[in-house]
């Protein structure tokens, strides 16, 4: 039996990312369709990273065939017993990989269970989230996957974005190894790994279609054999 599983955190109106719904015709004010406006930037929500992101001379989203990516399998790498602030590293990295290290997967995903520990809509679930060390995020370049996922902040300067001033800087070495040295795709903020139930699935990820896209919101499922 084939089961779904969405990994999607859900668009709505958010502290971090100012979202907002406006409408524009209605029902309600007897028009003959119902649509709305709503602003989102690149970065808002479950979205995936392409190099022009942290690299200027990057390649866009749309330099990677969407056949080569869109539906791969997966290995999910499960860290759900770690703490607030706790530092991942390449050991760790390693350690997890032990059992697979014979298969080679085409997508790995990061699992710390996040959401479970501080609400997605809190100030919390950036401020303690788990961390990668720069050394795992050399791991990842290396393991060298189309694509990567996190369900939390896996930079540890990520949670400085809030209170930075102008000048601050917010080193990412995760960002600098996986997406500019590596050209790995990656995917933040993603949720429901635990429902997942396996360490290995199928991961679908189908992002808009915009053009010379440094990032863009992105639909996430895992499906599970069973």
């Amino acid at each position: 039996m084939r089961r779904i599983v969405d990994l999607t955190v859900p668009i709505e109106e958010h502290w971090r990312y100012g979202f907002k719904v406006t409408p524009v015709k209605t029902h309600a004010n007897g028009d003959p369709w119902q649509n709305a406006s709503y602003n989102l930037e690149s970065h808002w929500y479950t979205h995936i990273d392409a190099p022009l992101h942290f690299d200027p001379n990057g390649e866009s989203l749309d330099a990677y065939p969407i056949q080569d990516w869109a539906i791969t399998d997966c290995l999910v790498l499960d860290f759900s017993d770690c703490g607030d602030n706790t530092a991942i590293t390449a050991e760790m990295l390693e350690k997890a990989n032990e059992r697979f290290r014979d298969r080679h997967f085409d997508s790995l995903l990061i699992r710390t269970d996040r959401a479970r520990k501080a609400e997605w809509t809190s100030t919390e679930y950036w401020d303690n989230s788990p961390y990668l060390t720069e050394d795992a995020g050399i791991w990842l370049k290396n393991y060298h996957p189309k694509l990567v996922g996190y369900d939390f902040a896996q930079d540890y300067a990520i949670r400085k974005i809030r209170t930075m001033k102008p000048g601050d800087e917010i080193p990412q070495p995760v960002h600098e190894h996986v997406l500019k040295q590596g050209k790995i795709l990656q995917i933040e903020y993603i949720t429901n790994l635990w429902e997942i139930g396996s360490p290995v699935c199928q991961l679908i990820a189908l992002p808009l279609n915009t053009q010379h896209a440094d990032g863009s919101q992105i639909r996430v499922i895992a499906v599970v054999e069973e």
